[in-house]
């Protein structure tokens, strides 16, 4: 491979993805719609004479393949997440209708395909999960399935292309990639949500009791996963998990977060009932990923402890911060 496209490149993971493809070697051509990505995550790789970035929504087929005309490889990283308070509709269009633009361009372009999926998938099975395991979706009365359904879609569509059209596709399950560059809102997740609260000087908002445990991921070991997916001809046709196995609970997550920003007990969070949630809310209850296939297909596995990547993602959080008022005072 020489040339790799990058959707989604302006987003959280994405941007990471194009640092590393840089440092590696590669020419990048990135794109984005803007929705919640910023060119702000670009910053280095905009520099870079083997990047190109430009503005393209993934449903775009032709606009996609003009992009991406040249590549050897496409990472598919665009996509909606959980609908929480809004958006089933376009989490559904997006993520169905971008998947199905970005194939046909990989078939066309002959090019090597990795799609990042979602953990999300597995629904509220029994951990960890395994690839092969089953799924436990909820219902499509509740609004927060959206995201899994249209994934799991993608995941389905994808291996049909790949049995009858050749597609060479590597299908990754994430497990809660956090770091540096997320997006500060909801969107972001517990982790992001739970370090801005407690530096606005507000409570942690805990959905449930608290007590449903997760995985973190550091974004530099879910971006290795990516790469070591793209350069490993071997994982095309398979499924993958990329998340690590050191699981703790929500209310642990909330607890570690303010002691790392030095913030004095008691912990300082409301506890916001499911029932009062919109959309007829449901959660998983325990997401924690089976390394064994990642290890093996791969040689993959986590490097980064959660105290360790906590660390440096709130050191972001305070920098990013001290920036907005800097640029305020100039």
């Amino acid at each position: 491979m020489n040339r790799i496209g990058v959707t989604g490149a302006g987003g959280f993971i994405g941007s990471h993805l194009c640092d590393r493809l840089l440092e590696e070697g590669y020419e990048v051509v990135g794109i984005d719609d803007l929705s919640y990505g910023s060119t702000l995550n670009l910053q280095t790789c905009l520099q870079h004479p083997g990047f190109r970035f430009d503005v393209v929504d993934c449903r775009n087929r032709r606009a996609v393949r003009a992009a991406f005309e040249g590549c050897d490889a496409i990472a598919h990283l665009a996509a909606k997440k959980i609908p929480r308070y809004h958006g089933a509709l376009e989490t559904l269009e997006v993520n169905v209708a971008g998947a199905n633009a970005v194939y046909g361009v990989a078939l066309a372009l002959g090019a090597d395909l990795v799609v990042t999926s979602t953990s999300d998938v597995y629904g509220d099975g029994t951990p960890p999960y395994a690839e092969d395991g089953p799924v436990v979706l909820g219902p499509p009365t509740s609004r927060r399935w959206a995201y899994a359904t249209s994934k799991l879609y993608d995941e389905h569509f994808a291996l049909a292309l790949a049995e009858e059209r050749d597609l060479k596709v590597t299908i990754l399950r994430l497990f809660n990639a956090y770091g540096p560059r997320n997006h500060v809102s909801w969107w972001g997740g517990p982790m992001v949500t739970f370090i801005e609260a407690l530096l606005d000087g507000q409570p942690i908002e805990i959905h449930g009791d608290g007590h449903q445990t997760r995985s973190f991921t550091y974004v530099s070991d879910t971006v290795d996963g990516i790469f070591r997916a793209l350069v490993t001809p071997e994982s095309r046709g398979e499924i993958v998990n990329v998340g690590g196995t050191e699981a703790i609970t929500i209310l642990e997550l909330a607890e570690v977060v303010q002691s790392a920003l030095e913030i004095p007990p008691p912990l300082r969070a409301t506890f916001v009932p499911y029932e009062d949630l919109p959309g007829k809310y449901q959660d998983v209850r325990h997401r924690v990923a089976d390394p064994t296939k990642a290890r093996e297909l791969l040689g993959f596995e986590t490097k980064v402890k959660l105290a360790d990547g906590l660390a440096a993602t709130i050191d972001w959080h305070r920098k990013r911060r001290l920036e907005g008022l800097q640029a305020v005072l100039a």
